[in-house]
């Protein structure tokens, strides 16, 4: 999150938690905010106690205590409203309860306060297609595809909806761009995409034999009236 530079930070507390944190030891990290914010939470500067908060908030979101989770985050934007990576984490939060309203409601609040932010657009675009409203959700995904080649979640999502929504050429065009804009990609994204270059392949035969038996149609059509 790296909101406050650390060096103003006058508690070794706040520093260890992180520290744990950055680690993965979430268990000890969640012990030390807690502690923190038990002991010196009055008297923290608000942008540290807000992301103390954050980080608790995430943390839970992690474990799959999702109240708790909302409490936290929602406490950190109560402290500073300015801040988009908390709307981003409690998006994140509702995305996994599949409450897509107040998803979108946090990812487009975390959009507006950072709207070059890829991520950001991402998730507001991939929770759109969870909705079924695959439009809106490509769109999105386009615009974070553009703003960071180098964002593979976007590349890939797109790839998928335009592969669902019969736009075989254009997914493939994304498929090429993502493998020539990333050279180190996991074993599993570049099998996923081998397979879904495929099936565009096919898509794109079916569509042409469909076109060519449509021709066939009306040519036939044409003698019988003459």
């Amino acid at each position: 999150m790296k909101k406050v530079d650390r060096l103003r930070y006058n508690t070794w507390l706040f520093q260890a938690a992180e520290n744990f944190y950055e680690r993965g030891n979430f268990e000890k990290a969640l012990k030390y905010f807690e502690r923190l914010n038990r002991q010196h939470g009055k008297f923290l500067e608000p942008s540290m106690r807000a992301d103390c908060y954050a980080y608790m908030g995430d943390i839970y979101l992690f474990n799959e205590d999702y109240t708790k989770a909302i409490d936290y985050l929602t406490k950190a934007i109560g402290i500073d409203d300015s801040f988009p990576h908390y709307y981003y984490l409690l998006g994140m939060v509702y995305q996994t309860q599949e409450n897509w309203r107040r998803s979108i409601e946090e990812f487009e609040a975390a959009a507006k306060l950072e709207p070059k932010n890829s991520i950001y657009i991402e998730e507001l675009g991939r929770t759109y297609v969870f909705t079924g409203n695959l439009a809106e959700g490509e769109k999105l995904l386009k615009k974070a595809w553009k703003l960071d080649h180098e964002n593979v979640g976007a590349g890939v999502e797109l790839a998928g909806v335009m592969f669902s929504v019969g736009k075989y050429r254009d997914c493939v065009e994304i498929i090429d761009e993502i493998v020539k804009s990333n050279e180190n990609l996991h074993d599993g994204i570049v099998e996923y995409l081998e397979s879904l270059r495929a099936d565009c392949m096919m898509g794109m035969d079916e569509k042409a034999k469909k076109r060519r038996r449509g021709r066939k149609k009306k040519k036939r059509a044409k003698k019988k009236d003459s």
